[in-house]
Order: structure tokens, then C-alpha cells, then sequence
């Protein structure tokens, strides 16, 4: 992956993507943990949400996936592979 990552040294870090075409300045994409991305990615499209990418999996490191709230904000959400059972 082509992004520089940071550790907290307790829970999850971060990462910041490089500046280009597809993730140009002043983009910032949140990523909020979930237990289940299936049911969270449900329960955004309930309430007016569209699912933009469905749980993926990040080999050896857990999955995310992504959806956009109603005004068209794209929200990340992530599960570490400790997590899921």
C-alpha cells in the first residue's frame, strides 16, 4: 500500500494517502471500527446511505468497507483481524 501509517503502540493507528488524482488535497476519509461491517454497511443503507465498497478483506491485518452518507460524504469502516471470530 502506498501510504505512510502510523502506531499509537495500543489500538489501531492511521495512515495518510499520498496527494494524487484519485485522493486529491483537502480529502479525508474516517474510518470508524465495527464488530460487523456487514451490518453496519445494512444499517447505513436503511437510513439513506449507499454501500460503495462491501467488506474486504486487507490480508493478514482485518477488513474495511466504505459507504456514503446522504450528502454524499464517503465514510470508511474497519475491523482488525483480531476481531473477527
Amino acid at each position: 500500500m502506498d501510504y505512510a501509517t502510523f502506531d499509537t503502540g495500543k489500538n489501531v493507528g492511521g495512515g495518510l494517502n499520498p496527494v494524487n488524482d484519485s485522493n486529491p488535497a483537502g480529502t479525508v476519509l474516517v474510518y470508524v471500527g465495527t464488530d460487523d461491517i456487514d451490518s453496519s454497511l445494512a444499517k447505513a443503507e436503511s437510513l439513506g446511505g449507499k454501500i460503495v465498497t462491501p467488506k474486504t478483506e486487507i490480508p493478514n491485518t482485518g477488513w474495511f468497507g466504505f459507504f456514503s452518507d446522504p450528502t454524499g460524504n464517503l465514510i470508511g469502516l474497519y475491523t482488525p483481524l483480531e476481531s473477527e471470530g
